[in-house]
């Protein structure tokens, strides 16, 4: 996999450009901004393949810049990574909710930061030969990152149309949160397990309408049943 354009949006100047040095001597081509407003500007006419977006910021916050980002056409195929000091699980919620795909507790390691980099930019370059999930009402295009139910397109986000595809190839089976991680997230390091009970959560709700379950299996996962 060759080295990806990542933007980090974060008004901490030095968090910023030690971030912006991790990146770069590891072989990426990095750059930032301070605010969202700038941060919009840059990745509208420079889309990167990658977006760390700090949720702390001067005038547009995270979320904002999350929602522009993720109605725009040119942009909204972009995974972001939301970034704060925080680990209130309204932010997890708002973050996943807006469409952002993993979300990172600052002060991060180097070896963390790279890894959901490497990841995210892992799932971008494998998008031309994943396969189309067709089982059941579901029909899940993971090129595209779309899913329809009964011909009918889903209001799901990016992570959660993985999701469903991952839970749909291997329906009826016990799925660990471990797997989970390695396998939608592509970390070899544990994703926060909240974060992957959020986007379960989120996916539930949208599906309740369908006869399907998805059971919560205490210090376990999840299994996904038709």
């Amino acid at each position: 996999m060759k080295p990806g354009h990542i933007l980090i949006i974060d008004d901490e100047p030095d968090l910023l450009n030690n971030t912006i040095h991790v990146l770069e001597g590891e072989g990426f081509q990095a750059n930032g901004e301070m605010s969202g407003e700038k941060g919009l500007v840059a990745a509208k006419q420079t889309p990167p393949d990658l977006i760390l977006l700090d949720i702390k910021l001067p005038g547009k916050d995270g979320f904002q810049v999350c929602r522009e980002l993720k109605s725009d056409v040119q942009t909204k195929h972009i995974p972001i990574i939301m970034i704060s000091c925080k680990s209130e699980e309204m932010d997890v919620v708002l973050g996943m909710e807006l469409g952002a795909e993993d979300y990172i507790i600052k002060p991060y390691r180097a070896r963390e930061l790279l890894a959901r980099v490497r990841a995210a930019l892992r799932r971008g370059s494998k998008s031309e030969t994943v396969p189309e999930v067709i089982k059941g009402p579901f029909q899940v295009d993971l090129s595209a990152l779309k899913a329809t139910a009964n011909g009918q397109e889903l209001p799901l986000t990016p992570k959660e149309v993985q999701l469903l595809g991952y839970f749909l190839q291997h329906e009826g089976k016990v799925l660990t949160r471990a797997t989970i991680s390695k396998q939608v997230w592509g970390l070899d390091i544990s994703t926060s397990s909240r974060a992957i009970d959020v986007h379960v959560d989120r996916l539930r709700k949208k599906l309740s309408s369908f006869d399907i379950e998805i059971s919560g299996l205490k210090g376990i996962g999840y299994r996904f049943d038709l």
